[in-house]
């Protein structure tokens, strides 16, 4: 039974030694789809490797402190560099490097220096079209109105006082105007008709009343047609006057041209 131990213990010694034998270093198979088998790795080969190879601290430093060769001008390393220094780029600006400068009339020189490019023929001779081709007409229209030609003047007011009749007679000449209507003073007797008008305020409760009354007469002083109306506000005052807003009289005055207007025209102008 010792006996059998000791072949045994012998058996696991030789099997152990053939493990570590350089003959298990053999590739089972090619690599990389060589045709011939790789030679076996003896240990002579590994000790020389093993000589040959250095620190990996001491290949670091190496080569850390081998100079740095530069980049070439035109790689984007070097003009990533250049642009960050605030230096022009050594690509794109050139030697002289291109300035970009106000456009102004006077700088029709390219920075490059190239010749400005001409335009071609069919470019010139659409710009010279369009530069000698005229300018539409303007066409002004007039505005027909029917009363054009003829004329109106009013004599003064009779009621109102003077802070009442300026709105009033500002907004009568805007709209006689706008109407086509030529105004004569006071003293013109050669108006076709003439307005006369007749103005009173009073309280009417918790308002102002305002009446007024348009007597229209010919050239002669013959009343032809009456325009007559009232307009209240929501406001009194010691003198119902003072109640009155210029906007009252204003509103009176468009519709005593507005009637006068119409009236007009149902009489044949």
């Amino acid at each position: 039974m010792r006996e059998l131990k000791q072949r045994l213990a012998l058996i696991g010694l030789l099997f152990l030694g053939g493990c570590n034998s350089t003959d298990a270093l053999t590739p089972p198979m090619d690599v990389g789809g060589a045709a011939a088998q790789s030679p076996p790795v003896t240990q002579r080969d590994l000790d020389q490797m093993s000589a040959d190879s250095r620190p990996v601290g001491n290949a670091q430093a190496s080569a850390m402190g081998a100079p740095r060769q530069p980049a070439p001008s035109d790689s984007l390393e070097s003009q990533a560099a250049a642009l960050s220094n605030g230096n022009a780029n050594p690509v794109a600006s050139g030697e002289g490097g291109a300035v970009i400068d106000d456009p102004s009339p006077g700088n029709t020189t390219p920075a490059t220096g190239e010749t400005p490019r001409q335009p071609t023929a069919p470019q010139a001779q659409q710009s010279a079209a369009s530069t000698q081709q005229p300018a539409a007409p303007q066409t002004q229209t007039a505005a027909v109105n029917p009363a054009s030609g003829e004329s109106i003047r009013f004599l003064p007011i009779i009621g109102a006082p003077v802070e009442a009749v300026t709105p009033l007679s500002r907004q009568l000449g805007a709209q006689a105007r706008a109407q086509g209507l030529t105004i004569k003073s006071s003293s013109d007797n050669t108006s076709r008709h003439i307005l006369k008008g007749y103005f009173s305020a009073m309280a009417d409760g918790g308002r102002t009343t305002v009446t007024y009354v348009w007597d229209v007469l010919d050239s002669s002083g013959a009343r032809l047609h009456r325009i007559q109306g009232q307009d209240s506000v929501e406001a009194t005052a010691k003198d119902p006057w003072a109640a009155v807003p210029a906007g009252t009289m204003e509103a009176i005055a468009s519709r005593t041209i507005q009637e006068y207007m119409s009236w007009k025209q149902q009489n044949g102008g």
